[in-house]
């Protein structure tokens, strides 16, 4: 059963009960939060003016990420790939019933994205192309889907939406492991924006090849986080890296341990670091 909740700006969501969470900031805004977090951040607009933006939209739920991406380029006239992922196939086909307000003449763009389906690679793909929009979504387990994928899109995107659930329920889907793949899939100075400021998802990210930097705060005191390919991380974000046993990354090095496995091997390598070893074990 799919619940949808009204969020702060007037737009819907839905409450996973799957992962015990909304699938967008209440207090934020779906809408909002999906043009400040993600559209603005990654500056896709920008380069739409001046070339086809291609786009990774990590966890595609009720398609807000991508359906403002593809307004706003829209509006200045440009091109966009986008290429995504989402496990529950019915979340996409409830987020059509819902009032997507101004950007309702979109629908019919999803209804033929839902029609138009093929198989690659083992997975289901619903697809879309017209003369500026191009969409493919597969069908199936994140990780699974990107290690499928990950070697035909290297150095391909120019920004990524990273916004699966939160890492505490979700763990699967923050490791530096993913991480590390996904980064092979951007071109260098592509921007990857997450919701997420955690000192153990910043870390990771950084470990993987992304410039770290802080983000905006929507609909919270916490800002977001910004990851820029190739670029250098914020200094004062190095020191917490280096000084703060939490920023620890979670770690899945096959892409397939359950959320159990990976969150207990941080907490695992957490106790380590705060361990202090007697004398005599060290001679």
């Amino acid at each position: 059963m799919i619940k949808e909740i009204l969020t702060q700006d007037g737009s819907p969501t839905f409450f996973s009960e799957e992962f015990g969470e909304p699938f967008h900031s209440i207090s934020a805004g779906a809408f909002r939060e999906a043009e400040e977090k993600f559209i603005k951040t990654t500056k896709i607009v920008e380069i739409a003016k001046k070339r086809e933006v291609k786009v990774f939209d990590v966890c595609f739920g009720l398609g807000f990420n991508s359906l403002l991406a593809i307004h706003r380029v829209k509006t200045c006239r440009g091109k966009i790939s986008i290429l995504s992922f989402e496990k529950d196939l019915n979340v996409i086909k409830k987020s059509i019933s819902t009032n997507w307000q101004e950007l309702n003449y979109l629908k019919p763009t999803f209804k033929e994205l839902l029609r138009n389906r093929k198989y690659e690679n083992i997975f289901l793909t619903l697809n879309y192309t017209d003369s500026s929009i191009k969409i493919k979504l597969f069908i199936g387990e994140g990780r699974e889907i990107l290690k499928s994928i990950y070697r035909h899109y290297g150095e391909t995107f120019d920004a990524v939406f990273h916004d699966p659930f939160s890492p505490k329920v979700n763990p699967e889907l923050w490791s530096y492991d993913f991480f590390k793949l996904i980064a092979k899939m951007v071109r260098k100075g592509g921007i990857l924006a997450t919701y997420s400021c955690a000192g153990h998802i910043r870390k990771a990210l950084h470990m993987a090849g992304f410039g770290v930097k802080e983000g905006v705060a929507i609909g919270r005191k916490s800002k977001s986080t910004i990851g820029i390919k190739g670029e250098a991380t914020q200094e004062k974000l190095i020191k917490k890296f280096i000084e703060i046993t939490t920023t620890t990354p979670y770690r899945d090095p096959q892409l397939k341990d359950p959320p159990s496995l990976i969150k207990s091997r941080r907490e695992g390598c957490i106790h380590i670091l705060n361990t202090t070893l007697p004398l005599e074990v060290i001679y």
